[in-house]
């Protein structure tokens, strides 16, 4: 008679004695003589008296050994062009004919071979154990992240004598660690005549000497990075003039701008910007023009120009501007030295020049600056949403809207540069002249900084985040750059963040649609009543009561005021007697 039997198919990690630890006290196991009888008699045996309680429930974590990963460094052979000379990249026949004898080499069958196995291997033993499971994942939802906070990782100090200000800072673009400083004194006619010319780019590994030298012909106001070559940059110079160099060449520029042809003011700010070549470029000035370049040939000349002038014939001079491909690739943001913001749109025209426009002004009814724009730049999850520094506050705009959405709260310092976070959609930093950068969390509060540090003695000028949000380089006055190393609190998207911040921007916007509506009726019944027009009583007596209010909060100010000064006059008299 066959015997009945049942199979119980079970994984490996399923089964299996799961270790348990627990806490236990310490035990002396030995004690070794020293034959001192005086040495010995000092040591005696400590009671415990402590007694911990745990409620947290206990979780073990079950592993099993996989086998080692060993990393070797192996050599490729690459070939340029991809396809070789005899064939004909343009005949179909030719490309599969080159294909096929590709696939019948002995060479080529052994290598995929061998990596099929190895991909057997990795899928068999990901199987047994999910080597990328994350444990403890809805612990660490449920709890806050730790306090933020930074650590300084280097500091790159100018190596001239005479120091100058750490005007622009830019990072690698593939996320190696490299920075890009201009060097240049931007006080007026301040300029000693002995002034270094030379700009450096910097290793974070290697903090002592510059990785790399840049040589313009007048000292770089500004010098940045190319996203698409990386060993590509664009500078701007003091005298007006835009030069462009290719480290693989050395460190004299490949081409300059003539000086008839550039600004002709400090050249403040420069992107590259989208193109089918990327070689294409933009430049902005306190003279007022904005210039458009082609790198290839700078001693042509700008390919198109535009002036920053205003409908009232008011000439804008540009300070800082912001340009992303993700908002429009015709569209750029201008701050101007007047506190206000422009928003230019550039379209080409078919057969014909590029039509340029000033699209929008920021700050004209309300809510400008009350200085020069020092930086401006785009939230990154949010690109219709942007923020501008300048004055002693930043203030977050949105394209649509003529003022301001929020505005931080007045410092007692002046601030001269901030960003946002690359990473986290709610949180900026602003620096400020008395040598403080300021981390902000829209996210969690408004009305105060969640962080601050002081960097160093000397004012900061310039700011600007790595794309991993990690890593902040800061400039100053005397020509150090400061790397510093933010924590996880400030680098990594907490949950439903960005959803968060996204309907606190939008809420907001409606909120001053809302305004803008209501104060536009109020302009047309103002108007109405100017030419004669009948006036609701309900109005009217709103009115009255907001005029009584008024009135009454004007003379108790009036009367704190002169009651302040006259027990001041009381103090002084006092003093003059004494004396």
């Amino acid at each position: 008679m066959d015997a009945i039997s049942y199979e119980y198919p079970k994984q490996r990690r399923e089964f299996g004695v799961h270790p348990s630890f627990d806490d236990a006290p310490p035990k002396t196991l030995e004690v070794v003589p020293t034959g001192d009888e005086e040495a010995e008699a000092q040591w005696v045996k400590k009671l415990v008296t402590t007694v911990e309680l745990d409620c947290i429930p206990q979780m073990s974590q079950h592993e099993a050994n996989t086998e080692m990963f060993v990393q070797n460094s192996q050599g490729v052979k690459h070939t340029d062009g991809a396809w070789p000379s005899e064939v004909k990249t343009t005949e179909y026949v030719d490309r599969q004919r080159l294909l096929r004898r590709i696939k019948n080499e002995a060479s080529y069958q052994n290598a995929v071979c061998n990596l099929i196995k190895t991909a057997e291997n990795a899928i068999q033993q990901n199987n047994t154990i999910d080597l990328f499971e994350e444990y403890f994942q809805e612990v660490q939802e449920e709890y806050a992240s730790e306090p933020p906070a930074c650590k300084t990782v280097a500091v790159f100090r100018d190596p001239n004598e005479i120091k100058r200000a750490a005007t622009k800072i830019s990072w690698h673009p593939d996320l190696a660690n490299k920075v890009a400083v201009s060097y240049s004194s931007l006080q007026f006619q301040q300029m000693p005549d002995n002034m270094p010319i030379a700009s450096y780019i910097w290793d974070v590994n290697n903090p002592n000497q510059p990785d790399a030298t840049v040589l313009p012909q007048s000292p770089l106001c500004c010098l940045v990075y190319n996203p698409r070559s990386p060993d590509h940059l664009v500078g701007g110079s003091y005298n007006g003039m835009l030069g462009f160099w290719d480290l693989r060449k050395g460190s004299s520029p490949v081409g300059v701008s003539d000086l008839e042809k550039s600004h002709h003011d400090p050249v403040y700010d420069a992107f590259w910007i989208q193109s089918r070549t990327g070689n294409e470029c933009c430049s902005i000035s306190t003279d007022g023009n904005l210039l458009w370049w082609d790198v290839r040939a700078l001693e042509k000349g700008p390919t198109d120009s535009m002036v920053l002038e205003a409908p009232n014939e008011v000439v804008y001079g540009g300070t800082a501007m912001e340009y992303k491909s993700e908002a429009g690739a015709t569209r750029y943001l201008v701050g101007t030295e007047q506190g206000q913001t422009l928003l230019v749109d550039r379209k080409a025209k078919k057969d014909a020049e590029s039509t340029k426009a000033i699209k929008s002004t920021f700050g004209l009814t309300g809510g400008r600056h009350l200085g020069p724009i020092y930086s401006i730049h785009r939230n990154p999850s949010n690109v219709k949403y942007f923020m501008t520094v300048g004055d002693w506050t930043a203030r977050v705009w949105m394209e649509d809207l003529k003022g301001p959405l929020m505005t931080t709260p007045y410092d007692t310092a002046y601030l001269t540069g901030g960003c946002w976070s690359p990473t986290r959609p709610g949180v900026f930093f602003t620096t400020k002249v008395d040598g403080t950068m300021d981390a902000w969390d829209y996210h969690y509060k408004q009305n105060e900084p969640l962080f601050s540090t002081k960097v160093g003695q000397s004012g900061l000028t310039s700011i600007c985040c790595q794309s991993s949000g990690s890593m902040i380089a800061l400039g100053a006055e005397d020509g150090t750059t400061t790397i510093l190393n933010v924590n996880s609190a400030l680098s990594q998207q907490q949950p439903h963040e960005k959803t968060s911040v996204a309907n606190m921007l939008e809420r907001e916007t409606k909120r001053e649609k809302h305004l803008e509506v209501r104060r536009l009726h109020q302009k047309q019944r103002h108007k109405g009543e100017s030419r004669g027009g009948a006036r609701p009583k309900a109005e009217e007596c709103e009115d009255e009561e907001d005029d009584e209010e008024t009135k009454e909060t004007l003379a108790k100010v009036e009367k704190d005021f002169f009651a302040f000064l006259n027990k001041g006059k009381e103090g002084d008299e006092g003093e003059d007697e004494e004396a």
